[in-house]
């Protein structure tokens, strides 16, 4: 009875939510969802050419890569970004198999200096220690596509400190670090200026841009075990953000989950709440700089009915935001998520819906461009429902494949967009910019996507994923600088002897982008425009190459290169932000 029962009422989600999503195809717009793995390291030199990624000592089987679609503002081989606090998963740093640190360093054109090191030991029986310190600069300079050659520096250094402590029933895990990311506004779009005039009209030409955040995170596990019916865990998150130009954030996040098990269900509990206080931002609700502070609260509970060939998790997610400044907003969505595994292990259908309120601070959205306005002051973003349908499975015990498709409605999705003023009559009429400032809309998205996974062998694995958006706004003519399709390849080629290969290709489709220039008459008013003028400039679309070579000289020694658009392609991350050309970068590594 209880199998007959939770596949009836999957068969009833699975194709409700399909017909919702086929009804609605031409009424779409694109949710962008970012997921975040975080795992231990492993001190090794097996996979040095990925300098940004913590390499392990050895792969028994093929490892799945992980596609990040977001669109790198780096301009070289950097992925750094200011992340918001989370209190998912924290990294741990267990014994490594083989030694205790690894050391990696290396140089590369653009005047490229890169050093990287790991160390883990440990500090008793139930107890390890573990450190991370990393350096990666460049300098060199960018031809934009207005063909004006800019000074393009980027410098990151990163600083963290682990411990982990087990106890008889549970792990404490706890993290303390600190970041710093250094860069210039270099871009800037439409015609050729000269430094002079550069200067003149833009308020952030050149500016030196610094971002530092520090932090300490502590998590406290139950342990997984089989026979209990009890799982926590609990994390207290603190990070301290500032920018060069004067921004500060102090946020304060405590969240818990408790599963329970019952008679005939496990019952969830998934809460939190987060305290932020931001200074040195142009305040929305008084239209003056100051200081905003903001609690948001989650209650999330859950109950979960399971079998061994399928799962029903229905639950109710509520949000509440509280802003000394404006009044407060809430939101309740219902939580529903359900599998079905008519082929054991060889085919699983899924579907659900959910929703959640996402809180936007300077930090977070700098992580998503870093040449945003760093006086904006974000509206939240409401996500009414997502509404999610599709399979996974696999072919052979080789292949592997997923499709997938998610249909949302969104509230204050913020896009970017440069902005310019031109005053009638004056002597020089424009002020230009090139920092993002933001709009919103309401929307609907639809995102299609697939992918395809083989392993020959433990020596040869591919990617292949795809997705593709469907954009409907109320008012904006646009989903200013969203593209219409991602796409992805990676190859991993890892033979026996001394030489492995790693290859990816990126594609990002063509993207709109607007600059609004506000038209002031001076007869009339300096602060109310007489008018308005709207630019519409397409952004190509962006062919990414690279690939990487790992020469394994001993046990301990590796020499290593990996080379970033390799095609050569002259692109924008953001609209007269071009990126660098071909990225070469060889080092060695060595364990300890």
């Amino acid at each position: 009875m209880k199998t007959s029962f939770i596949r009836y009422i999957f068969l009833i989600s699975f194709f409700g939510g399909a017909t919702h999503l086929a009804v609605a195809q031409q009424d779409t717009t694109r949710l962008r969802k970012e997921v975040e793995v975080v795992k231990a390291y492993q001190p090794s030199i097996s996979d040095a050419f990925k300098i940004n990624d913590i390499p392990q000592i050895k792969q028994n089987a093929a490892e799945k890569p992980v596609f990040d679609y977001r669109i790198n503002s780096q301009p070289v081989f950097s992925t750094f970004s200011v992340e918001p606090v989370q209190a998912a998963q924290m990294a741990r740093e267990p014994k490594a198999e083989q030694g205790n640190g690894l050391l990696k360093g290396g140089i590369g054109n653009y005047q490229t200096p890169y050093a990287e090191l790991f160390y883990n030991t440990e500090a008793g029986r139930r107890s390890s220690f573990g450190m991370h310190f990393k350096h990666l600069s460049s300098n060199g300079k960018i031809k934009l596509m207005n063909d004006d050659k800019v000074k393009a520096p980027h410098s990151e250094n990163l600083a963290a400190l682990y411990a982990t402590h087990n106890f008889r029933k549970a792990t404490l895990d706890a993290k303390l670090h600190f970041s710093r990311q250094a860069f210039r506004y270099y871009g800037y779009s439409g015609d050729s200026l000269t430094n002079a005039r550069k200067e003149m009209l833009m308020p952030f030409w050149d500016f030196k841009q610094a971002f530092s955040k520090g932090g300490l995170e502590v998590q406290l596990t139950g342990d997984e075990n089989p026979r209990s019916d009890l799982f926590y865990q609990a994390n207290f998150q603190y990070q301290h953000f500032s920018t060069k130009s004067g921004q500060k954030e102090n946020l304060v996040k405590l969240s818990g989950l408790i599963d329970k098990e019952f008679d005939q269900f496990w019952g969830q509990l998934d809460a939190g709440i987060t305290v932020l206080k931001t200074d040195s931002i142009f305040n929305r609700a008084f239209d003056e700089y100051g200081k905003k502070q903001q609690l948001v609260f989650k209650l999330n509970p859950s109950v979960l009915f399971s079998n061994d060939e399928a799962s029903l998790r229905v639950g109710l997610n509520s949000y509440a935001v509280m802003d000394d400044d404006s009044d407060g907003d809430y939101m309740l969505a219902p939580l529903v998520k359900a599998e079905w595994s008519p082929v054991e292990n060889m085919l699983t259908l899924f579907a659900g819906t959910d929703g959640k309120i996402q809180h936007n601070h300077y930090s977070a959205i700098a992580a998503e461009n870093q040449f945003i306005n760093p006086y904006q002051d974000i509206k939240n973003t409401k996500y009414n429902y997502i509404l999610t349908a599709g399979l996974r499975g696999k072919f052979s015990s080789k292949f592997n494949f997923r499709v997938q498709a998610d249909y949302a409605k969104i509230k204050n999705q913020h896009f970017f967009i440069l902005h310019e003023d031109k005053y009638l009559g004056a002597e020089d009429p424009f002020l230009k910019s090139n920092t993002f400032d933001v709009v919103y809309d309401r929307m609907k998205q639809l995102t299609l996507g697939g992918e395809l996974f083989f392993v020959a062998s433990k020596d040869f694995s591919l990617l292949v994923n795809s997705k593709f958006y469907s954009y409907d706004l109320n008012n904006l003519a646009e989903a200013w600088q969203k593209p219409g399709y991602e796409a992805g390849a990676s190859l991993n080629f890892h033979p026996e002897g001394p030489l492995s290969l790693t290859a990816d290709i990126l594609l990002f489709g063509k993207r709109k982008a607007l600059v609004q220039t506000a038209i002031y008459d001076p007869v009339i008013s300096n602060t109310e425009p007489v008018q308005s003028e709207e630019t519409i400039v397409t952004i190509d679309p962006i062919l990414d190459i690279n690939f990487g070579l790992n020469y394994q000289y001993s046990s301990k020694l590796s020499f290593w290169g990996k080379v970033n658009n390799f095609a050569f392609q002259k692109y924008e991350s953001w609209l007269g932000y071009t990126q660098k050309g071909m990225n070469l970068l060889v080092g060695a590594s060595y364990s300890f």
